[in-house]
């Protein structure tokens, strides 16, 4: 009986043990599966998110040709759709789409690559863009505001929790994903035969650190700012960040239930960044009496001459831009980004990078044109809003000082860019409006 005892004993462990390793040996399987899938759906939605970048600024440069009097500036947006459309087929071709869209896709951003590439060469032998020209770029642009239309949408879709592996099937025919291209096939691509959020918001261009002042604050030092430019806060320190173009101190803050983290700079004591979460109910305040709030602000913790220079609503907050101002010039790459509370005019997000980088006093603000004879470079069917001096960053290194001045064309909106020395168009930049407010690109 014993022996029976023993023999079952054993055998009930072995099968236990071999039940744990099949249920292991399935796990495993089961999260390689899942990992995988995740890793497609990652490959998937890189390459139509980049696919919907790539048709957005088409849109936006096809639209700034039809304006544009600068061959020189025709030149550089006529470059960049070559690109877009070549890195706009490499995403079409990465997505499970059956042929029949795809090549409808892939036929129009080839031809669209070719044409603008042949007008490019145009202009760099000596020749004009022609008015039939600029009417077959307005055509091509019709058809990009529809795709740009479809893809957005669907971005949309997928921001919501749209997964495109469990919408593709390995027959493309009754894929749903495919089906989501519907708007995106036959009509919309037949024309006729042979494109932020404000102006240089991403200005941060000189990796060398100018805007912070010589002097080393301690992590002491640095909490009494904190607690004095949010005195209604509770304070902690949260240690210090090293590394990177900034060393900072970092502290959290609470009030009533909202949390949020603030950055001071080591070198100088400059408030880097911070963010509140707040729920904000109710539009109270006016876009322009948030404008005012965020000047304010500036003002209360050590940045003097600045004024807003951009704002658009997102949702119920207020997102505005300032910019350094030195003798009635706005300074663009001197930017600093806030978030404003619309129900009750709190700041709730700040961010400094690009003045920390930039700031300095500039010695030279005197334009050698006027502004009447910079007008003359802006297309006589745009109708001029406003027009000021400012500094702009260039695209690489460096700035520029330039006229800008802000123009419409029916409903669409451009800022229009002269340089305040040569008297050359170089730049424009279009509104886009969204549902999170408005964009410059």
């Amino acid at each position: 009986m014993k022996k029976i005892n023993v023999v079952i004993t054993v055998f009930s462990i072995l099968t236990a043990t071999c039940l744990i390793a099949l249920g292991i040996v399935w796990g495993v399987q089961a999260g390689q599966v899942n990992s995988l899938k995740t890793q497609l759906e990652n490959v998937y939605q890189n390459n139509f998110y980049e696919l919907t970048d790539n048709v957005n600024n088409i849109e936006s440069n096809l639209s700034k040709l039809t304006v544009s009097t600068e061959k020189q500036l025709q030149e550089d947006c006529l470059s960049d759709v070559i690109t877009q459309c070549n890195n706009a087929q490499a995403n079409l071709s990465a997505l499970p789409l059956k042929q029949d869209v795809l090549d409808d896709a892939t036929n129009f951003v080839n031809q669209l690559g070719g044409y603008t590439y042949i007008l490019r060469q145009q202009l760099i032998n000596g020749e004009e863009l022609t008015l039939d020209d600029i009417d077959q770029l307005v055509a091509m642009n019709e058809v990009c505001l529809q795709i740009k239309y479809e893809l957005n949408r669907l971005a949309l879709k997928i921001a919501q929790g749209y997964s495109i592996v469990d919408n593709s099937t390995s027959n493309l025919e009754n894929s749903t994903f495919n089906n989501e291209w519907g708007g995106l096939g036959g009509e919309i691509i037949k024309y006729p035969q042979l494109i932020y959020d404000g102006p240089f918001s991403d200005s941060v261009q000189n990796r060398e650190v100018k805007g912070l002042p010589s002097e080393l604050i301690t992590e002491t030092e640095a909490k009494l700012l904190v607690e004095k430019w949010f005195n209604t806060y509770n304070v902690n320190s949260n240690g210090e960040s090293a590394g990177g173009n900034f060393e900072t101190w970092n502290f959290s803050v609470e009030k009533n239930g909202v949390n949020g983290y603030v950055q001071v700079t080591k070198q100088g004591g400059l408030l880097l960044q911070f963010a509140l979460d707040d729920n904000p109910s109710s539009d109270s305040k006016t876009i322009r009496e948030c404008e005012v709030l965020a000047e304010e602000f500036a003002k209360q913790v050590n940045f003097e001459d600045t004024r807003c220079v951009w704002s658009t609503q997102s949702g119920n907050y207020v997102l505005c831009n300032l910019v350094y101002v030195q003798d009635d010039v706005d300074i663009y790459p001197d930017m600093i980004k806030v978030k404003v509370n619309k129900d009750t005019g709190e700041i709730v997000g700040w961010e400094a990078r690009s003045w920390a980088f930039n700031h300095q006093i500039r010695t030279d603000l005197k334009p050698e044109i006027s502004l009447e004879k910079a007008k003359e470079k802006v297309d006589s069917s745009l109708d001029i809003m406003t027009s000021k001096l400012c500094v702009v960053p260039q695209d690489y290194v460096g700035e520029k000082l330039a006229y800008e001045f802000k123009c419409v064309s029916g409903e669409a909106v451009y800022y229009i860019y002269v340089d305040a020395l040569t008297g050359s168009q170089f730049r424009i930049l279009k509104i886009v409006q969204t549902d999170d407010g408005n964009l410059l690109i």
